[in-house]
């Protein structure tokens, strides 16, 4: 690690930071329903990042396009205005390419360096610059990383010490530098730039309170799901105090009463759970919140202190109602005790939320209608089926690999022309009798009139109403449209 200098250093240094709208793939979000309701969710990644370049004194814009509506020409005309030094993205894997066509664009007009960070410049780095447009890329945690690659660029000192980085030497030759890529702990990062961004614009389809955030208080994963990376990522935490803290500075300086925690697994240590909501408590901060995680890190005592603290909601990844599915994703839950857990989460009077997958490794009929069974007689208010995706860095991809004999992420990082078509390993359906299959699912468990009556009486705002009616509306047009599932099912 190099000495970074003064705290001020970057002083007189302008960054743009640039979120473009969402283009993904169909292999994820499929349904017009996903892709036009998922809501507005503040870009965390970018708001930290701008958090950090302040930090040492940087004047930082935030583009949100996604969640102003801008165009491409748009954000250009206010990033030529700003006149930065620097532009600066996250990369996802799938829309890489739509937001390498936005650098392009941006780099034309604004011909400054560009640096990238996010899971795919972690994921590929050396794939990313090869193209021109990009510069540098981050691979691991910025709080360390960005200051001091900006201070080697800035001092024009060799980058050969900048641990966590990838970049073009004078050569052209890529080069990584794959050491010092995470931080210990998360209490000294800063506060993320929630001042950059207007917070009355963000949103989830079912959030019920405004203004609306998201929060993360962690990084990594102790778990080892077949179908995700975080594991790949050491696991730390924010500590309680932390958290909190910044749940009150949301709410008492931009008005924000709901908060989404967007850890992959907010629960995973009980204390530190405990420890969270007994601070909101005691600090009397009247806030509404939910999180992510699995039924067996959930008990009776952990319930009783979440609704005192204000939490509305809990994201269940349930995946499967097979035993045998659970066992081959490595989501080691009993099926009975997300049963158990469910219900008590429901007579705590909190919401419920599940997720599941289909086409999983063994899926069949039997599996899935016992996943379909398991979804129907769940207390759950809300639902997301998501159809089985490839993300790279994972274990399904790595067995994908060796179904169709290529690092395919890697090549399409590169070639902005590839498309491929992945075969669904595992199992006899193809892609278009799963994502029917899916069609199916949401459609029977949100057109019950059960569900429909309870869901009405819960709501809190016309917009919340305008919101899901559209969502319900797409969903039933694109099923009737739909024919391609085998009859079985």
């Amino acid at each position: 690690m190099i000495a970074v200098g003064k705290d001020n250093f970057m002083q007189g240094i302008k960054f743009c930071l640039v979120f473009p709208p969402y283009k993904e793939s169909e292999d994820i979000f499929f349904l017009k329903t996903a892709r036009n309701n998922l809501g507005k969710i503040p870009p965390l990644s970018l708001l930290a990042v701008a958090a950090i370049l302040e930090k040492y004194g940087a004047e930082v814009k935030l583009i949100d396009a996604n969640a102003s509506g801008l165009s491409v020409d748009e954000v250009i005309q206010t990033a030529v205005e700003f006149s930065p030094d620097f532009l600066g993205f996250t990369l996802s894997t799938y829309q890489f390419h739509f937001t390498l066509e936005w650098i392009r664009k941006l780099r034309s007009k604004v011909d400054v360096p560009v640096i990238v960070g996010g899971p795919h410049a972690r994921i590929y780095p050396r794939e990313v610059l090869t193209h021109e447009c990009i510069d540098y890329c981050v691979m691991g945690d910025a709080e360390d990383i960005l200051p001091q690659l900006t201070y080697s660029l800035v001092e024009k000192k060799s980058l050969t010490e900048v641990g966590g980085i990838a970049y073009k030497n004078n050569e052209g030759d890529v080069k990584s530098n794959d050491f010092s890529l995470y931080i210990d702990s998360l209490d000294g990062a800063p506060f993320p730039s929630r001042h950059l961004s207007d917070n009355s614009l963000y949103y989830s389809l079912i959030s019920k309170y405004k203004n609306f955030t998201a929060m993360t208080s962690s990084r990594g994963c102790v778990f080892q799901c077949t179908f995700c990376d975080n594991h790949c990522i050491p696991y730390r935490a924010m500590s309680p105090k932390r958290v909190v803290d910044e749940m009150e500075i949301c709410k008492k300086d931009f008005a924000i009463n709901e908060i989404d925690m967007f850890d992959g697994v907010f629960s995973v240590n009980k204390k530190r759970l405990l420890e969270v909501s007994d601070q909101i408590v005691k600090r009397k901060l009247k806030i509404y919140w939910s999180f992510r995680t699995r039924a067996d890190l959930i008990d009776k005592e952990t319930l009783t202190a979440l609704k005192s603290a204000g939490c509305i909601r809990i994201y269940y990844g349930i995946e499967s109602g097979s035993a045998k599915i659970l066992k081959n994703i490595k989501k080691n839950v009993e099926i009975e005790n997300i049963k158990y857990i469910l219900k008590l989460t429901k007579g705590a009077g909190i919401d419920t939320f599940g997720y599941f997958m289909v086409g999983n490794y063994g899926e069949t009929y039997e599996t899935i209608s016992e996943t379909m069974d398991l979804m129907l007689s769940l207390p759950l208010d809300y639902i997301q089926i998501a159809p089985i995706f490839y993300p790279p860095n994972t274990e399904v991809y790595s067995d994908l690999m060796k179904v169709i004999k290529r690092d395919y992420w890697k090549d399409y990082t590169v070639d902005s022309e590839l498309e491929m078509e992945f075969p669904i390993i595992g199992t006899d359906f193809n892609k278009s009798q799963i994502h029917s299959i899916v069609r199916k699912m949401y459609l029977r468990f949100y057109l019950r009139p059960k569900f429909i009556i309870k869901f009405i009486f819960s709501l809190k705002s016309f917009s919340q109403l305008a919101r899901s009616v559209k969502a319900v509306f797409d969903m039933v047009r694109e099923s009737v449209i739909d024919n391609s599932a085998n009859k079985e099912f």
